[in-house]
């Protein structure tokens, strides 16, 4: 997949697209939520939360074996690390967090019934994940261990959306916000 850099409409595609899908994701929840507040829709909103904290989950386990695996980026063990198309802060590779985010976004927004707007936006996540292994910031491997991470995620918080404390969570933010009217 590396190959694909040699390509310059190639290159400049990978260059965009390994980051500009995770772009959508705040846009989404933000104008989700003053969409639904000015609807009054509150049940609506609490689905955002839903994908908020798949999103969120997904980050912490995530975070939490990159405490105790450290993988280099592919960027590190390259011979021509001059040719490189995006520049990167070197941190922990594995797993991916933007595959992390991105996919337990695009699986909640499928499993809370957003799937009109899942078969739109798969491909640009999908496309985000692909770049970012062609851009020589992720291994397969960190990429692939990133996308069981969003399945468990969101599923997992799928499943336990009707616990009471998830519940009174979600009813405190949703006060918090009607009391700053949104």
């Amino acid at each position: 997949m590396n190959s694909l850099t040699e390509n310059s409409l190639l290159s400049e595609i990978i260059f965009y697209m390994a980051d500009l899908p995770i772009f959508v994701v705040p846009l989404f929840l933000i104008f989700g939520w003053i969409f639904y507040a000015y609807k009054k829709q509150n049940n609506k909103k609490e689905f955002l939360l839903f994908i908020f904290y798949s999103m969120i989950l997904a980050i912490l386990i995530s975070t939490f074996i990159q405490q105790f695996v450290d993988l280099d980026r592919p960027e590190n063990s390259i011979q021509n690390a001059d040719r490189l198309i995006l520049e990167h802060i070197p941190d922990a590779s594995f797993p991916s967090d933007h595959a992390s985010v991105g996919m337990s976004f695009i699986a909640a927004l499928f499993l809370f019934g957003y799937s009109q707007l899942w078969y739109i936006l798969a491909p640009f996540f999908v496309m985000m994940i692909l770049s970012r292994v062609a851009g020589w910031l992720h291994w397969p491997l960190d990429i692939f261990v990133g996308s069981i991470i969003w399945i468990l995620s969101a599923f997992w918080v799928y499943k336990m959306q009707n616990i009471n404390i998830l519940k009174k969570i979600n009813q405190f933010f949703l006060k918090i916000a009607w009391y700053f009217k949104l």
